[in-house]
């Protein structure tokens, strides 16, 4: 049974499954997904990669997966919304009646990363994969019997956790919330939360500082962006007639759009985009907005969404959703 969207693109591709779903906006170009049941939601793009399953494969909405990406998990492939799997990502390796890959909103796993998934691999959302990284969930080679090492565990790697580059994880291990691991490390044991950890094997060098900075040092780094933002615009985006006051509130204007960072809350015009750390709910029902402390905004302005974008550099991940 087949329930494929008019809205949604296929080019070349092949779905083989007793139950797909594709919804509005999708589009998949050369892929080959196999699967028990295949979901592919709103607005995901798929092109040129592999996925097969036994069981189901969902996609989210927005998500995305490059080119020559190969994903095999015998049990399942659960993929939340948002998601970038980038070019020649390799998932499988090794399958048994536990493989799965299930990854969280927001996250990423970037160029040739390897995941085998022997065993269960779990990223919870905003989760962080660095190119190269290596993620595995069994060990062995050499006859057990003869006194050789072994080990099959899953790996769960939770929310907002970063690997740089070339990290190593080995079976059995959890990361915990908002870790970050030091680029060319090995992973052998359990990470905490909130920590910095590095070496091989990992070892925690210091405890982080999460969520202790100041509002006036919000503003100045804030501050900083928005000089950043502006040069960016300016050179390499090269918007024309781009220009910005830093007297009063902070404020870029774009042909008739205007993007403020608001220090206080008076005399917007309907066509202004509200930028602050918290929007009061006065403004929100009248104005476009970008809420930092929340990571919403309701804004489709160009200048809004160039700068939403360009914000995800600093790790900033605002979601925009419908005005009301």
């Amino acid at each position: 049974m087949s329930n494929i969207s008019s809205s949604a693109r296929l080019k070349n591709s092949k779905l083989c499954s007793s139950h797909t779903s594709i919804e509005k906006d999708a589009t998949l170009t050369d892929v080959e997904i196999k699967a028990k049941e295949i979901v592919v939601k709103s607005g995901a793009i798929l092109t040129g990669c592999k996925i097969i399953s036994d069981g189901n494969v969902i996609i989210g909405n927005k998500t995305t997966i490059k080119e020559r990406t190969v994903i095999n998990s015998f049990k399942s492939v659960s993929i939340g919304d948002r998601v970038i799997i980038d070019r020649d990502v390799f998932v499988g390796g090794m399958q048994s009646e536990r493989s799965a890959l299930e990854v969280g909103n927001d996250s990423v796993i970037l160029f040739r990363s390897y995941l085998n998934t022997t065993r269960k691999i779990t990223l919870g959302e905003n989760v962080g994969v660095g190119g190269y990284c290596l993620i595995f969930t069994h060990s062995a080679w050499q006859n057990v019997l003869e006194g050789n090492p072994y080990k099959f565990a899953d790996v769960e790697i939770k929310d907002n956790a970063w690997l740089p580059w070339n990290v190593t994880v080995l079976p059995g291990v959890t990361i915990e919330k908002d870790a970050t691991i030091g680029s060319g490390s090995t992973v052998t044991k359990n990470i905490p939360q909130s920590v910095f950890a590095a070496g091989i094997p990992a070892k925690i060098i210091h405890q982080k500082n999460t969520g202790q900075v100041s509002i006036e040092q919000k503003k100045i780094i804030l501050e900083d962006i928005l000089s950043d933002f502006y040069q960016y615009a300016v050179s390499f985006l090269k918007l024309e007639h781009l220009r910005y006051s830093k007297e009063g509130n902070w404020t870029i204007v774009y042909k008739n759009a205007r993007l403020i960072y608001a220090l206080d809350f008076e005399h917007f015009g309907q066509d202004d985009t509200i930028l602050s750390f918290k929007v009061p709910d006065s403004i929100k029902k009248q104005n476009k907005w970008i809420d930092l402390d929340s990571k919403r905004s309701n804004s489709f302005d160009e200048l809004a969404l160039h700068f939403i974008s360009f914000v995800r550099r600093y790790g900033i991940k605002i979601t925009t959703e419908n005005r009301s």
